[in-house]
């Protein structure tokens, strides 16, 4: 009987590759946990035992001499699907085994006990297991030692894993301060003229599109890209890596938008304090002004309206305050910011989480606003 998959098959073969120990050589550490398994509970065969898709891979093995077999002849399989201990005192009783090939043909396995590998997050990956070629238990200090054995090879791998993103980090860093300051506002130029090209193109696109719905969305992937180009020509101008002037790029980040507004928009009014904001900050803010002024392009004002869209910044005793409002025609009756599945609002959203910001909208004819304020 082949095992039935994990509840949580894909999230668990992800955290299974996280550790990076698929198809790596043996290593000592863990050729001791099974010759020591096997020693103290007294088998021919222990085995260090991850499930992967369509196979199960061995880290470290005794008594076996191969170190991966297929998926679907897999005790251990099962015995994931298991909390803690998995113990077969016989395979030939048990409906699952009595029929499996190992167990039917060579090697002839009659009993088997694993100890579950579980990942913090409560994900199992494999067992430390023992096998025999006759039925027969193990005592409860037998018992005890495999699951201590399970919990040093979780010790083993989580160790891997911290010691593998430290490196990873450190010549992360290490390669950034080789870099010097020339050769990154280089690297921010080419940026910039890669995106105002691409911005270019998608402009060039939305002036040629025939479909009022294929422009628009022209028309907001543009405005994306925009927002981010101005961001990194603000970089540039000033000569900063860190800081930007807000307001100076709040105007013109609005002159940019204005290119591509519709007829009935008059003007893109901006009011802002003068502040420096952290280059990240304010391009998050940037795209989502960008958002949503080109939500006010598209929807504010009915044909024939004509009116202005407002942004305003201010500092706060708590931080900032941004407003994006328009004089149209309002949100539709029963508009709900948290339910609304528009993608727009999503997009809004997103940017507000990744903000650590608050969203409130209110919206009459005549009158909507968009307030987001920073938290804390």
């Amino acid at each position: 009987m082949k095992a039935a998959l994990h509840s949580a098959e894909e999230y668990r073969l992800a955290a299974l590759r996280s550790y990076g120990i698929l198809d790596t050589p043996r290593e000592a550490d863990f050729d001791d946990v099974v010759k020591v398994a096997a020693a103290i509970c007294g088998t021919p065969i222990s085995v260090i035992n991850l499930i992967d898709h369509g196979r199960q891979w061995f880290k470290a093995e005794v008594g076996l001499g191969v170190r991966e077999t297929p998926i679907d002849s897999s005790i251990c399989a099962h015995a994931i699907l298991q909390p803690g201990l998995f113990i077969v005192p016989d395979t030939t009783l048990d409906p699952r085994f009595a029929d499996n090939p190992l167990v039917m043909g060579k090697p002839h396995l009659r009993f088997y006990a694993g100890a579950l590998l579980e990942t913090p997050e409560g994900f199992p990956l494999g067992t430390v297991c023992v096998l025999d070629y006759k039925p027969r238990e193990l005592d409860e200090t037998q018992k005890a030692f495999l699951r201590l054995m399970a919990s040093q090879v979780m010790k083993l791998l989580e160790l891997r894993r911290i010691i593998a993103g430290e490196r990873a980090a450190r010549l992360q860093a290490e390669e950034l301060v080789r870099e010097n300051a020339t050769l990154i506002r280089e690297g921010d130029h080419r940026v910039m003229n890669s995106l105002q090209l691409v911005q270019s193109v998608l402009s060039l696109q939305s002036r040629n599109a025939t479909s009022p719905e294929t422009k628009a969305q022209l028309d907001m992937a543009s405005n994306r890209v925009l927002a981010i180009a101005t961001v990194h020509k603000q970089l540039h101008l000033t000569g900063s890596l860190e800081e930007i002037d807000f307001d100076a790029f709040l105007h013109r980040l609005s002159e940019s938008l204005k290119s591509t507004a519709p007829p009935q928009i008059t003007a893109i009014k901006v009011t802002a304090e003068n502040a420096k904001l952290r280059s990240d900050l304010a391009s998050g803010m940037g795209m989502l002004v960008a958002e949503l002024v080109t939500n006010s392009f598209k929807h504010a004002y009915a044909d024939g309206q004509h009116g202005i869209v407002a942004v305003d910044f201010r500092q706060t005793a708590n931080g900032w305050g941004l407003e994006v409002s328009d004089q149209g025609k309002g949100l539709p009756a029963g508009f709900d910011i948290d339910r609304s599945k528009g993608v727009g609002m999503q997009v809004v959203k997103a940017f507000v989480r990744r903000l650590n910001a608050k969203l409130e909208v209110s919206s009459r004819p005549g009158r909507t606003v968009f307030r987001i304020s920073s938290i804390g």
